[in-house]
């Protein structure tokens, strides 16, 4: 799997074309793949709750100083506080909680894009075998899950380089569509099955995300 990885982030059709002639299974992916990259945000999230958390400190503090009178935001007004008595107090029981919760949710990101790929690409056309869903899924998350390390400092230029990588995340499951999901091209059908995907897994990252959070928050007041 590995000789795959610089041939599909920078020469994603000729990869997947490649990719789309294996038969990987959905284990295999996990454990050689999601296992080991979903990892670097957690402990990329670790790293600078302790070794650059100035820059967090300097950043919750900021933020709360803009917001802290703002009634719209106060769920995060308080998780804010939260995590900053967490990174003054130098609690590293709670700091390696949070990594592991980060950690799992992490692993199950690809669950569900894989989940919406294969019911979406059946829609559409396409090849909708958990094998080769799964496989998309997480070949795709890779450029995200390696983009993760700049959690370790917090500032604009990590945000938007996530940004980016979350981008080309959609980008790679585009061209998966048609080269290995099989989608017919005519009708803009794969276009417009990226398009669901996208929306559709943004809406449930929310979801998912807000979940994620309220298990922080409550180990951080805990």
């Amino acid at each position: 799997m590995i000789p795959y990885f610089f041939e599909l982030y920078f020469k994603p059709k000729e990869a997947w074309e490649k990719l789309g002639k294996e038969n990987f299974s959905i284990k295999e992916v996990y454990l050689k793949i999601a296992l080991v990259f979903a990892f670097i945000p957690a402990i990329s999230h670790f790293v600078g709750f302790t070794i650059f958390k100035n820059a967090y400190i300097q950043g919750i503090q900021d933020f709360l100083q803009t917001h802290e009178q703002d009634e719209k935001v106060q769920r995060t007004v308080e998780y804010m506080k939260a995590l900053l008595k967490t990174l003054q107090d130098n609690d590293l029981t709670k700091e390696i909680t949070i990594m592991f919760i980060t950690y799992g949710f992490e692993l199950f990101k690809p669950v569900v894009l894989a989940i919406l790929i294969m019911f979406l690409s059946g829609a559409f056309g396409g090849d909708k075998r958990p094998e080769k869903a799964f496989t998309v899924a997480i070949f795709s998350l890779v450029p995200a899950w390696a983009a993760g390390v700049f959690y370790a400092i917090n500032s604009a230029l990590s945000m938007f380089i996530l940004f980016l990588a979350s981008f080309y995340t959609f980008y790679l499951v585009f061209i998966a569509g048609e080269k290995v999901l099989k989608i017919p091209s005519e009708g803009s059908k794969n276009f417009q099955f990226v398009l669901l995907v996208v929306i559709l897994y943004l809406i449930l990252s929310g979801i998912i995300g807000m979940l994620e959070s309220t298990i922080t928050y409550r180990i951080l007041i805990s």
